[in-house]
């Protein structure tokens, strides 16, 4: 009983001295850790009530789930938390509820053909710490920097993205390599790895990128619904997009069939060629001289 005491007061002095914002501090569980862990949980979970994202799902699931919880004395009466469990059954998602296999130590992606590559929630999330030193974030997740080093500790959002959207050992996936595309080395990108070399907004950019001009892997790749929860879970929208985005090889431009593009490119500005000369001919083509959109 001592010693289950004595780790009590270490664990809670480690926790007042280091600068966190998890699930550990937060207001909205009422019991602390064990509104989360049980003394008696499932067999192969940390103590648990449920595996993987049904665990999860109970706070971050429907309303029922959440008042189930409520009831339990274990989640605030005034919490308000997005339902994640229904970005997971929309047709573009990662793929949190079609596998299982998470492990501690494992390093994604999987380098040989019989480890099934997957994303849990704790592939992205760390539900116990989110630490801050002054203004930098660290999401205390697994990822790769951009030298290709891998990162028990990630610093940046793109770092967590790149450890599964990364070629390792001619992994076969059928994501595509976004960290060769988004190397230092190529030009021309949008500043997610590196601030913009512009020097200003482009001229057809409506929304402000912020100091330094940065952007982040989930401006793009989000919820479609503007209301719904953000970040890259599900999307009803290809490619995981806030927006519509076609590419079928001919396709008539429209604000809906580029509405993903034109939610930070005024389209009035793109068709007046402010950008650069022909930038309308490129998308809409020029029936004139028998040249198509591209």
């Amino acid at each position: 009983m001592k010693k289950i005491v004595l780790s009590v007061i270490l664990l809670s002095a480690l926790l007042m001295q280091t600068d966190i914002y998890s699930h550990i501090n937060s207001t909205d569980l009422l019991e602390g850790c064990g509104s989360c862990h049980v003394g008696h949980g499932k067999s192969n979970e940390p103590m648990l009530a449920k595996s993987e994202e049904d665990f999860c799902y109970q706070c971050h699931g429907t309303e029922l789930q959440q008042n189930e919880m409520k009831a339990a004395g274990k989640l605030s009466q005034t919490a308000q938390l997005g339902n994640i469990a229904n970005e997971f059954q929309k047709v573009y998602r990662h793929p949190v509820v079609d596998g299982f296999g998470h492990s501690p130590d494992e390093q994604l992606p999987y380098s040989t053909s019989n480890e099934i590559n997957h994303a849990e929630c704790v592939d992205c999330h760390n539900p116990h710490q989110k630490s801050q030193v002054g203004s930098q974030k660290y999401f205390e997740v697994k990822g790769y920097s951009l030298s290709g080093q891998y990162l028990e500790s990630s610093s940046s959002e793109y770092e967590v993205c790149f450890k599964c959207h990364v070629d390792r050992n001619e992994v076969q996936t059928s994501s595509s390599n976004a960290y060769k595309q988004f190397s230092l080395i190529n030009q021309s990108q949008h500043p997610v790895t590196k601030a913009s070399t512009t020097g200003g907004k482009s001229a057809s950019l409506t929304k402000a990128l912020g100091p330094g001009n940065v952007m982040k892997c989930s401006a793009c790749h989000t919820n479609d619904d503007p209301n719904g929860p953000r970040g890259p879970h599900g999307s009803n929208n290809r490619f995981l997009l806030s927006g519509n985005y076609d590419i079928e090889p001919i396709m008539d431009e429209s604000s809906y069939a580029y509405e993903f593009c034109y939610s930070c490119h005024s389209r009035a500005s793109i068709l007046s060629n402010e950008s650069f000369p022909l930038h309308k001919e490129h998308i809409v083509g020029d029936p004139l001289k028998g040249i198509p959109g591209t």
